[in-house]
């Protein structure tokens, strides 16, 4: 065994510390078969520190990931912390600083695996997706910098107006109240991360 890694283990929020414990039972059982050591480094990180320190990702301990082979991640949000502060100082801050510029999510369907729509028939999925169609990134604003070089940068604006907003939410509610059955209305947004954008959409749908 000459396969040795040292891999910083965040827990994080919610279900977060439940999912990485069963994680880390596939990691060693992973080991076993492919014959590697493994060294556990546990931080802390997440909205329980931060409610007791103020602090998200401190310098010091985004120096000592920046040593380890591999970071073990759980959720990432509190209940009690607002939307944006989690995620920007924590995961944002860390894809950043380690230049994290893959996010890759396989998504496999196994034998004898329960989902939600196995076994459903036509008539037990109906739903309605309303999204709003000419704000956000829709609008064109922004613009070229070095065009056509090695130093190009280019600018996509978002743009949300209330009045945009509303007759958007408006025309969904009005589609529930209409529909027999299955009328919940739910709102879905990266409040977490668009936290100017979405803050608008959330509070207008409230």
């Amino acid at each position: 065994m000459d396969r040795s890694y040292k891999i910083a283990v965040l827990p994080g929020d919610g279900t977060g510390p439940e999912v990485v414990a069963e994680g880390l039972k596939v990691l060693q059982a992973v080991a076993a078969v492919e014959n590697f050591s493994y060294e556990l480094i546990p931080y802390d990180l997440g909205g329980d520190r931060y409610l007791k320190t103020g602090e998200t990702l401190p310098a010091s301990v985004l120096e000592e990931l920046k040593q380890v082979d591999a970071i073990y991640l759980g959720a990432i949000g509190h209940p009690d912390v607002k939307p944006g502060i989690l995620e920007k100082g924590i995961l944002l801050n860390l894809r950043f600083a380690l230049d994290q510029y893959i996010n890759l999510r396989p998504v496999k369907l196994y034998p004898g695996v329960y989902t939600p729509i196995k076994d459903k028939q036509p008539e037990d999925i109906d739903f309605v997706v309303v999204r709003e169609n000419t704000e956000g990134l829709y609008v064109g604003t922004g613009g070229f910098l070095k065009k056509g070089t090695q130093d190009e940068v280019a600018v996509q604006e978002s743009v949300n107006t209330r009045k945009g907003v509303e007759r958007c939410l408006r025309y969904a509610f009005e589609v529930c109240k209409k529909r027999s059955k299955n009328n919940t209305l739910t709102l879905c947004g990266k409040t977490n991360v668009l936290t100017f954008a979405f803050d608008l959409w959330e509070r207008a749908f409230h």
